[in-house]
């Protein structure tokens, strides 16, 4: 994936941590990607790589393109993986089914980095449990949620931590003054690529119920539609310009900033999160969130002090506006009192340096990350 999602952020701090653990890191893409600048910055090289998409959107005919598609991928990728004389091939995605293919090969060793909970083919997550099991010296699993579909053999867990130089609450003031928001108005947001599954319209519904019983309080949605659910997010802006201090701030660069300027963050996925990088990020900034009480949020509030946060059930909104005022401060807070806020949430354990080395087992300088 290139769409600047979660997936792709936490593979942005992977080639960082690499980097600056002495290892040369390329990332093979299928497109241009929009956090190019965000690699070049973390230490990666970049290299294009037409690679088809694994949906079960599309029905046969996207799973005829993508089958014809893979074998000249796998071809393309190998002669690449050659060429750099790399140690280590990385698949940054379980619906990544070029990496072991690709190990196999230039006969390097795969490490298999899984990061979603595979809900919509039961099918597919039967093949992915036998390719990971089998065609992977090492899973990563982003979450004990992801860990708990596949074969536990070969999986380590590594949760994703958040740079503390960019997510911390002294980030706090610069985002509301760039976009007009008041800096003394309480403001509760949601930030994620817009797709049907990540409960937005239960946060706008919840949100309707917030504004109703506190006047000082007004909402916002940050993020861009994942491709093919452009209509979707449009039916949502329209709602939310009906409603009243509803800030609609579409795909942003300075998320961090963004996040260290809410007082409550909300991810409530109708569908488990397998981890949740946007929670992690938003406690460590300071900023308390409500989450769903499943998938990888139960894991990243675990242990946190209660006013870190919420888990509430999907799909409730009167539950989740009851968790938004909770958390809420009972009156103004400026930029001053967010810049001062804690930190929430302590590093989690576990460094993905560690395991690739143990896999190359060896001083390595090269390592190829691929989509």
């Amino acid at each position: 994936m290139s769409d600047g999602g979660g997936s792709e952020r936490a593979l942005v701090a992977l080639v960082a941590e690499l980097s600056s653990g002495g290892w040369e890191c390329h990332v093979a893409l299928p497109g241009a990607p929009r956090l190019a600048g965000d690699y070049v910055a973390a230490g990666a090289r970049l290299h294009r790589v037409p690679m088809e998409r694994l949906t079960t959107s599309g029905g046969a005919l996207r799973w005829f393109r993508f089958a014809a598609a893979w074998p000249v991928s796998v071809a393309r990728l190998a002669l690449l993986a050659r060429r750099l004389d790399v140690d280590v091939v990385h698949s940054n995605s379980l619906h990544c089914w070029y990496g072991w293919a690709v190990a196999r090969l230039v006969g390097r060793p795969h490490v298999w980095h899984a990061r979603e909970i595979v809900s919509q083919s039961a099918l597919a997550l039967r093949v992915e449990r036998v390719l990971a099991r089998h065609g992977a010296k090492t899973v990563v699993a982003a979450s004990a949620a992801v860990a708990a579909q596949l074969d536990r053999r070969n999986v380590e867990i590594v949760r994703d931590d958040p740079d503390p130089s960019r997510f911390r609450p002294g980030s706090a003031g610069r985002f509301r003054h760039r976009v007009g928001i008041d800096d003394s108005v309480l403001l509760v947001g949601s930030v994620a690529r817009l797709d049907t599954w990540k409960g937005f319209d239960t946060f706008l519904d919840a949100l309707e119920l917030v504004l109703a019983s506190r006047d000082d309080v007004e909402g916002l949605v940050g993020g861009g539609p994942v491709p093919g659910k452009e209509a979707y997010a449009a039916r949502l802006e329209a709602r939310a310009a009906k409603m009243r201090s509803v800030h609609w701030v579409g795909e942003r660069d300075d998320v961090a900033e963004l996040l260290a300027d809410l007082d409550v963050l909300v991810q409530v996925s109708e569908t488990p999160e397998p981890y949740g990088l946007v929670v992690a990020e938003a406690l460590a900034s300071g900023t308390p969130v409500v989450a769903g009480n499943q998938g990888g949020p139960v894991e990243i509030l675990a242990g946190c002090p209660s006013h870190a946060g919420r888990l509430v059930p999907p799909g409730d909104p009167g539950a989740l506006a009851t968790a938004v005022l909770e958390l809420l401060p009972s009156g103004p807070s400026g930029s001053t009192e967010r810049r001062a806020r804690p930190v929430l949430r302590e590093p989690a354990a576990g460094s993905f340096l560690e395991v690739m080395s143990r896999v190359a087992d060896r001083g390595c300088h090269s390592a190829r990350l691929g989509r």
